[in-house]
């Protein structure tokens, strides 16, 4: 090979980018190019005699490992109405510890009479409907009856009158019975025909009506339990963003309660078939590895819920003896997918590829040697020389990166994610006062209290008047009396029928109108339900939120929000977090400064859980800080006369935490770090002062440093630095 070949061939390979390993630099003289003046402007001249720069081929460790953040989670059941209808109130709420058995949240108890009434009504329709079809029927098969009978009897007469069949006038008897005869049949199939119609009518009439009055049944059960409860013992872990009267539709889950004895960890989709490949399967949670079980989650299933819940979580069962990981810490769960040790290894970018394969260029007694190869496995930075290299052979190779000429030691440390947000104030008891008034005309006579404005029980809030419905009381009474008219009508009926059957069929007839009446007589109650001015009153002791700004005189609808109370024995800070930072148990700073400017900071504790842990109808995007009560009547200015104008209603609160926190951990400076791809790695110097390019997979970082979750790398090393 020509000695140009030679200079172009050792030209490419200088400026090609990357990475690693111990460099050494068979040099003479003072030029000492840098990274970016090399590959700005580079020539080689003849490599005899001259200065290159060198890799010696190592044996490292060449392995891919993938980190998937987690949090700590409770095994976590999640609760929900089985049926679409308004929210009640909580009764237990998120950080609240609960039995088996406690009651979590109400049904609105209006909002189940509202379910039943509209079943019922429903009812009474099919009902007069079925007694018009009915009334209808026993008229149609009376006549089909008599028609039929009719027919028969003709026909018998006409049998009785037959001659002879060899008789001569037999043909003509024939001719004139064959109508006859067909008159019979077509009558005896309109009748059955109209029989079964009836029977299919009757058999679906009883299938709905009986459905609808299992559905009353259920709904009167859950009014009667008026609320949900819990299935185990646990702490309340999340709690959906709904207040008092918002209607929940089915599947929307309210509360979660989580069982702190039995912790597993949720972390980022980690799919089975790379579980199924791994070599090692470990979490860390403060610098401790944990041994972990993996959920298995079929395909099928993970489809269902990734159409479902958009993002899908895995779970790693827990493995803790002594007790040590707490509900809510920051977990990484990393997976060893595959390690290939003592590999012989050079940077990917010294070999070069001709007609002939791969190849390297040797550097020997002050000369480049083209050198053939066979290579394996690689990584980002170095790649695996099967053949035609050994252990601490010279390969000329341009090094893309610079040593530094200082060092530092590495210690272990912690790593978190700052969390700065402003929070409000938030009420999950809150609930809206509404007009309970459905029949009439409504009018808001007044609003008798204020916003912010406190309120004891039995206080008047607010005064409706109510003008009846004059022309819908007079159309119920109507129907019942048509109602009556047609029992009488079907009682009459009765005296003149002996059949059995029928007065089987008039029975029912009678009693499914009398329910009708029943049910239109619920109507008028309704209606006269309420009436002339009536007031709502404060169900208990606690605060007005918010005040609609509908006018004194004006007709408010049925359920029209008026005011909006709550209990102010609870309340939480409530701050937007959907990146899912916080996780139930962070610990938190609250800080609010009052009307003259005076900063107050109180301890807080997150008490809501992480997403990670919670199904799609649950992640609201917020998370809920509570502080003590001193801290929080203390910061409100409870008893002052901040208090009695709202102003620590309206107040931002400033919510501070150390969120995602790793403690124990290996710490490498970020400016100390050499990335290619998405690999990270650092010069590890040794006590001889030989340095060498060692691979780490961080397990995350804050703005200064990498943690290291995976690699040849322990507290106490050296490393090269800038």
């Amino acid at each position: 090979m020509n000695l140009s070949l030679h200079r172009r061939l050792i030209n490419c390979i200088s400026i090609m980018l990357i990475l690693t390993m111990l460099i050494g630099c068979a040099s003479a003289a003072d030029s000492t190019d840098t990274s970016s003046e090399a590959e700005q402007d580079i020539e080689l001249i003849d490599p005899v005699g001259s200065a290159l720069s060198f890799v010696t081929a190592q044996t490292r460790e060449l392995s891919v490992v993938t980190t998937y953040q987690g949090v700590v989670c409770p095994d976590t059941y999640e609760y929900s109405y089985e049926s679409d209808q308004p929210f009640g109130n909580f009764n237990a709420l998120p950080g609240e510890p609960v039995s088996e058995g406690d009651t979590l949240f109400y049904a609105m108890v209006e909002g189940l009479d509202d379910s039943i009434e509209d079943i019922e009504d429903e009812n009474a329709v099919l009902l007069q409907e079925y007694n018009d079809y009915v009334s209808d029927y026993l008229i149609d098969i009376g006549k089909a009856k008599k028609e039929e009978f009719e027919a028969a009897s003709n026909y018998q007469n006409m049998l009785s009158s037959a001659p002879e069949e060899d008789s001569p006038y037999y043909a003509g008897w024939a001719k004139g019975a064959m109508p006859l005869e067909s008159r019979v049949k077509q009558t005896r199939m309109a009748r059955e025909k109209m029989e079964q119609a009836y029977r299919e009518r009757s058999e679906l009439f009883e299938l709905e009506y009986q459905y609808n009055e299992t559905r009353i049944s259920r709904l009167v059960e859950e009014k009667e339990e008026s609320g949900v409860k819990s299935s185990l013992d646990g702490v309340v872990v999340a709690a959906n963003y709904v207040m008092a009267g918002d209607n929940v539709p089915i599947g929307t889950n309210i509360v979660a309660v989580g069982d702190p004895a039995n912790m597993e960890i949720k972390s980022e989709y980690v799919g089975k078939s790379t579980v199924n490949k791994a070599s090692d399967i470990y979490a860390i949670i403060d610098g401790e590895r944990y041994e972990v079980v993996y959920e298995n989650m079929e395909p099928e299933e993970y489809r269902r819920l990734k159409q479902k819940e958009d993002e899908v979580y895995t779970t790693f069962k827990l493995s803790d003896p002594e007790g040590k990981v707490s509900l809510g810490q920051y977990a990484v769960i990393v997976v060893v997918e595959s390690v290939t040790p003592n590999a012989l290894c050079v940077p990917k970018d010294a070999v070069s590829k001709d007609d002939n394969g791969q190849f390297v260029y040797l550097y020997k007694d002050g000369d480049s040697v083209y050198t053939p190869v066979t290579t394996g496995q690689s990584d980002n930075a170095f790649i695996q020389i099967l053949s035609g290299l050994s252990e601490g052979d010279k390969v000329i190779y341009d090094v893309p990166y610079d040593i530094g000429n200082k060092s530092e030691t590495l210690s272990k440390g912690s790593v978190c994610t700052e969390f700065d947000v402003d929070g409000y104030l938030s009420y999950p008891t809150a609930e809206w006062v509404v007009n309970p008034a459905k029949n009439g005309v409504c009018y808001l006579n007044e609003l008798c209290v204020d916003r912010f404005e406190q309120i004891t029980e039995g206080q008047t809030l607010a005064k409706i008047e109510v003008v009846a419905d004059t022309i819908e009381i007079e159309r119920i009474q109507r129907k019942i009396q048509r109602q009556n008219e047609r029992i009488a009508d079907l009682n009459e009926q009765k005296r003149t029928t002996y059949n059995k059957d029928e007065l089987e069929t008039l029975d029912r007839a009678i009693r499914d109108r009398n329910r009708t009446i029943e049910s239109l007589n619920r109507q008028l109650e309704k209606i006269g339900k309420y009436s002339g001015v009536f007031e709502l009153k404060a169900p208990y002791t606690g605060i007005v939120i918010d005040v609609s700004d509908i006018k004194a005189g004006s007709i408010i609808n049925y359920k029209e929000k008026l005011l909006q109370i709550a209990n102010d024995d609870s309340c939480y800070i409530i701050v937007e977090d959907k990146g899912g930072i916080l996780s139930y148990g962070d610990n938190a700073l609250v800080t609010c400064k009052d009307s003259n400017g005076n900063s107050y900071d109180a301890e807080g504790t997150v008490v809501s859980m992480n997403p990670f842990g919670l199904s799609k109808s649950m992640r609201i995007g917020y998370s809920l800080v509570k502080v003590s009560q001193e801290d929080m009547s203390a910061m409100t200015g409870s008893g002052g006369s901040d208090n009695s104008n709202g102003y620590w209603y309206r107040v931002r609160f400033t919510v501070t935490a150390d969120a995602r926190k790793m403690d124990n951990v290996i710490l490498i400076p970020k400016r100390d770090v050499y990335k290619t791809g998405n690999d990270t790695y650092v010069i590890v110097k040794d006590e001889s002062g030989s340095t060498r390019l060692v691979k780490f997979i961080a397990g995350g970082s804050d703005n200064a440093n990498y943690w290291v979750a995976y690699g040849d790398i322990e507290e106490g090393m050296t490393i090269c630095s800038e």
